[in-house]
């Protein structure tokens, strides 16, 4: 199964980041190797997004995970990289799952001008991790399998 499902442009660069990331030195300020790891900072929990924007994601990946391309709310890097063949990558590593039901909301954040929206998908044979990435304007600019949710 692929680690990253892509639908945007930066296919090349988001299945190369986690060799990328192996390769970076610790960032200042990070506990030497072998030392116990600090305490991470309380947050309370976010609230999920607006309904209608999960409802949206949702849809899209029915429409994904059916092979059709999704119709409205996708950026144009979505549109031309969602080929019949990526659809069809797509299609076949979510097949063992079964149905799709829901989506369960767990965080969100931000990367430049982009936020992305962490969910577990609910099937009939188990759950997976997806992350839907929005753009300024609000279109869907990128989908992925998710392992850290």
């Amino acid at each position: 199964m692929h680690k990253y499902l892509v639908l945007a442009s930066l296919l090349t660069l988001t299945l190369n980041a986690p060799a990328l990331a192996a390769q970076q030195p610790p960032p200042p300020g990070a506990p030497p190797p072998g030392a116990a790891p600090a305490a991470a900072p309380s947050s309370s929990p976010q609230p999920p997004p607006d309904p209608a924007l999960t409802a949206r994601f949702s849809n899209f990946l029915t429409q994904v995970l059916a092979g059709k391309m999704p119709s409205s709310n996708v950026s144009d890097e979505v549109k031309h990289g969602l080929t019949p063949q990526l659809l069809g990558q797509i299609r076949g590593s979510f097949a063992s799952l079964g149905h799709f039901h829901r989506l369960e909301f767990v965080r969100q954040d931000s990367v430049q001008q982009y936020r992305q929206y962490h969910y577990r998908a609910v099937f009939d044979n188990g759950s997976q991790g997806v992350m839907f990435v929005v753009d300024s304007s609000g279109l869907i600019a990128g989908f992925f399998q998710d392992p850290s949710v």
